[in-house]
């Protein structure tokens, strides 16, 4: 059997819980198991669904040849060695939330790829089109800086001067 080639993965940080210290740890673990990493600039919004403090959000690009399950295993694996809880509520502060957005060209349902929020939340869209302004996710056909310049949640996100991380 042939070994299977690498392609590149995109993932989603997020952090309202001393956000600048888990995802610094959070790049720090995955460029040990990922090697290089890209990443956007680091963005705060306010919380979505919930009175609590502002999320730091960023995203990164990477090359892999794990398949789509288990990398997302492995990013729930990390958000649990940051201190997040199994079981937590969705709209509750998080140490990590690490969500896999894109891997290569992939369309699927388990996990959906490509990650359902990229067209819906800022803080998904928003640090993706800063990485890859010119990529059009799989199954469409406007660039993500397209979407990213028309989308109401726009003015919600801010980046963030000196980059912190």
């Amino acid at each position: 059997m042939r070994p299977r080639p690498a392609q590149p993965a995109f993932v989603g940080l997020g952090s309202n819980v001393q956000p600048e210290r888990h995802l610094r740890l959070a790049l720090v673990e995955l460029r040990a198991a990922f090697g290089d990493l890209e990443r956007s600039a680091v963005c705060a919004s306010p919380a979505a669904g919930y009175p609590g403090p502002d999320y730091w959000n960023l995203c990164v690009r990477f090359r892999t040849t794990l398949p789509a399950p288990e990398l997302l295993a492995w990013l729930k694996a990390l958000e649990r060695r940051l201190g997040r809880e199994p079981g937590e509520l969705r709209y509750s502060p998080k140490t990590l939330d690490a969500d896999l957005l894109l891997l290569g060209d992939l369309i699927a349902r388990d996990p959906p790829l490509p990650h359902p929020e990229i067209l819906t939340a800022p803080y998904v869209l928003g640090p993706l089109a800063m990485l890859v302004p010119h990529q059009v996710l799989p199954g469409q056909t406007v660039a993500l800086e397209d979407l990213w310049r028309g989308h109401p949640g726009a003015k919600n996100l801010r980046i963030l001067r000196p980059d912190p991380l």
